[in-house]
């Protein structure tokens, strides 16, 4: 049962839950290893309203701009991820079904190059902005006892150049010079062109939200950390 699992566990499966908890009160994020009916029971919360949030919350999880500004750093950090996970897990797959079996040996020769590159990135991201974040997270709360040596680690990344190579990125671009191969084509084709032309609107969106709200929040929360690590380092 839902209940029985720690807090970890239910946003692993899906990290709608975890914006649910969050407009309930409970900061996943700091709450990670406990149960969820632990928590629950100390929040004061009916099992009954939590199921209701997660089901509310699981209707749609597309978010605004609006909504995502709201949002908390780490909170934000997991609905990316589990953005990620839905492009690699779910919508590439469909889209490689279709285009390795079109006619056209461009397309089909053009899009494991792509898929390759955009995984790669993927996994990049998450192996260097994402953790670089956490950390700062963690310094920042005062989980982290060695602070200097945890920035040190990242010392050749940089947030600033990351976000200039993120603006100038454009990943379907080689996908997109196609797009006029497939718009006078069969049903297998327009079909393809629909699908590559949705993923064009979400790995647009999902890039901007990145440039236009992950990274100011992350900049934001650098400097705070830094003048931290400064006064500390007077101190000592």
């Amino acid at each position: 049962m839902v209940f029985e699992k720690t807090i970890e566990e239910v946003v692993d499966e899906n990290y709608v839950y975890a914006r649910a908890l969050h407009y309930l009160g409970i900061d996943f994020f700091e709450n990670s290893s406990r149960k969820l009916s632990e928590v629950c029971e100390e929040q004061g919360l009916d099992k009954q309203q939590v199921i209701k949030s997660f089901y509310e919350f699981d209707s749609s999880t597309r978010c605004s701009f609006k909504e995502l500004s709201s949002y908390p750093i780490d909170l934000l950090v997991e609905y990316l991820k589990h953005t990620h996970h839905i492009f690699i897990k779910e919508k590439l797959p469909y889209i490689v079904h279709f285009a390795k079996t079109y006619k056209n040996p461009a397309l089909r020769n053009l899009m494991p190059e792509f898929v390759e590159d955009l995984i790669r990135h993927i996994y990049e991201e998450e192996d260097t902005t994402f953790k670089y974040i956490h950390a700062l997270q963690e310094i920042n709360k005062g989980y982290e006892k060695a602070p200097i040596s945890r920035l040190m680690y990242f010392e050749d990344f940089s947030l600033k150049d990351e976000l200039i190579h993120h603006e100038k990125e454009d990943e379907l671009g080689a996908i997109r010079s196609l797009f006029d191969l497939l718009e006078d084509g069969d049903l297998h084709g327009r079909v393809l062109l629909s699908e590559i032309k949705a993923f064009d609107r979400e790995m647009t969106y999902h890039a901007a939200v990145e440039n236009q709200v992950l990274f100011p929040k992350a900049i934001s929360l650098e400097k705070q950390v830094l003048k931290k690590v400064a006064s500390l380092s007077k101190l000592n």
